[in-house]
Formats: C-alpha cells, structure tokens, sequence
C-alpha cells in the first residue's frame, strides 16, 4: 500500500500532472475572488492574452531542451514587429510582410545557430548579445516613431473571431499543436531530447547536432517573429522595444510548465500549461487592481520559483533512482 502511495505521487508529480491541477485550483480561487473572473468576457481576453505568448513559448522550448536558452526572443520579436510595421506602411502587401518578417526572424535564429554550435558561445551569453543588436536595429529602424495605421485585414490577426472565438488564439494554438508534433512526436523532436540529456553521446550516434542547434535557434526565431506579427496586430502599432516584456516571461512559462533547464526533459504541452498559468496571474492581479510595478516583482519571484521546483524535482527522481536500484 505504501508503495502504491509512493508511485502515485512520484507519477502526479514527476509527469507534471499537478501544474494542470495548479491551473484548476487558480480558477477556483479566482472566482472566489473576483466575480467577473468566470465572465465568458474575461476568458475569451485570457485567450487573447496568452495568445502571443503561446507562440513565444512554444517555439522556445526547442532551445531549452537542448540545454540552452534563446535570450534574443524579445530583442527579435521587437525588430520584427518594427520590420512588420514598416513594410505595411510601405505598401507592402500582408502576405509578403508577414513572410519577409519570418524571414528576418529566421535569420536571427541562423546566427544564434552559429554563435552556438559553431563557434560555441554560451547560449545565454551570445543569445544575449544577439538581443542588444535586434533591439538597436529596431531602435535604428524606428527612432522615437510608431507605426500604425495598418490595414483592417491584417489587424482582423488580432481582432477577429471565427464561431465567437479569437482569431490570434486559434493562430496560436496552431503552432503550438505544429510544435508538439514537431517536438514531441517526430524523429527530429527524438534528436533534440538526446543533445539536451547528452550532447556527447548524442554527437557520437550520429545525430547531427551541429544541424539540430541550427533548427531549434531557427524555430525559436521563426516564433519571435511570429509574435512580433501578431502583437502589432493586437496594439495596432508597432515601436522598438514592444518584446521586451515577453523575453523572460517566455522562458518562465516554458520552465514553469516543467522543461528543465539541464536539458532533455519537458514538452511543448508544459510549456502551454505555464503560459496559461502566468497569463492567469497577471489577469488575476488586474481583476485585483495590483500596479504593474508590483506584477513585475511577482513575476520575478515566480521565475525564481520555478527554477528552485525544477532543482528539486530534480533531487526527488534522483533519490527515487538510488532507492529502486
């Protein structure tokens, strides 16, 4: 019996199976708290909000898992909602804006590729060199100006619903499923948890993961540049700096949701799972009236958080594996 106690709470807790009960309980407290919290009005703004940040994590957690980090995702999504702005503004038709700001992002990605599997800088260091040149391409770009006035079609992105549902959720939760079945359900998802969990091992298997850095810094720049996108299609408008605030709440939502920062371990629906749950924060802290000065510490603190369960976590399995050898 107390065995059988010990596996079902090794499985709640070691699956990550408790953080979808942590987003139950948050729901529950919330209506509680605020009356409008169960509003089919607040929900469908939920959506909207952890729209942009679906995408970010989604396509981020590819970097983590191969035991990096892609600190330029802010920096980028900044230049390329700036680049999106300037093409609209420039007649540029939507589908070729769109497509040459995913390109720009894909770029950025191929850099982070090099600086970190060719020339072997720490990915936290030289992603966040990277971000500093986005950010000052962005700064070049647009100077003090903000672009706006763009065509009703490409702000439907955004403000557009189709069945009474957000247009930029169901945009966003495309990707996500596309990240899932890239990540965790292809050959190529196989190769990226084996460099994360070894990447010695994985180089002398034959995986190439010289190729497989490449891509996951590829898809992560793909997503900055998707974010980019649709967040100038929510504000309307687009200046430098407007991906500041997601760069670290990206990351955090990805290792909330159980991707160790060691690598080789987590998944896209984690990912998913913290980016609700931070969005459900900070909607609850505006349904409370909490400034934004205090939102940002709590933020914070709950980055710390995570990163002290995930050490944790991590001591539990390891002296799980000790008591049933």
């Amino acid at each position: 019996m107390e065995k059988r106690k010990k596996d079902f709470f090794g499985i709640f807790f070691e699956t990550g199976i408790y953080r979808v009960g942590i987003l139950i309980v948050m729901c529950v407290v919330m209506s509680f708290i605020s009356r409008d919290f169960f509003k089919v009005s607040n929900f469908l703004n939920i959506f909207r909000q952890s729209s942009v940040l679906l995408v970010l994590a989604a396509c981020t957690t590819g970097c983590i898992l191969t035991h990096g980090i892609d600190n330029s995702i802010g920096g980028v999504m900044s230049l390329c909602g700036c680049a999106c702005g300037y093409f609209l503004n420039h007649h540029v038709s939507i589908s070729v804006a769109i497509i040459l700001t995913i390109l720009i992002g894909m770029s950025f990605g191929c850099i982070n590729g090099f600086l970190v599997g060719v020339v072997k800088i720490p990915p936290f260091v030289s992603t966040y060199g990277v971000s500093y040149i986005a950010n000052g391409l962005a700064l070049i770009l647009m100077g003090s100006d903000i672009f706006s006035g763009f065509p009703k079609e490409f702000r439907m992105l955004a403000s557009g619903n189709v069945l009474g549902f957000p247009l930029i959720t169901i945009i966003a939760l495309g990707v996500t499923f596309l990240m899932y079945q890239l990540f965790q359900r292809s050959k190529f998802g196989k190769q990226v948890y084996c460099v994360g969990a070894n990447y010695t091992t994985a180089k002398y298997s034959g995986i190439n993961t010289l190729l497989t850095l490449f891509l996951v810094y590829i898809i992560s720049g793909c997503g900055a540049a998707m974010g980019g996108i649709l967040q100038v299609a929510r504000q309307s408008a687009a200046q430098a700096g407007m991906g500041d605030t997601f760069q670290m709440t990206a990351i955090a939502a990805i290792v909330i949701g159980g991707t160790s920062m060691a690598g080789g371990e987590g998944s896209v629906f984690g990912a998913v799972i913290g980016a609700l749950i931070l969005t459900l924060i900070v909607n609850a802290m505006n349904l409370l009236g909490v400034p934004a000065l205090a939102q940002s510490i709590v933020t914070g603190a709950i980055i710390v958080l995570a990163v002290l369960l995930d050490v944790q976590m991590k001591k539990i399995q390891a002296a799980r594996a000790e008591a049933t050898a």
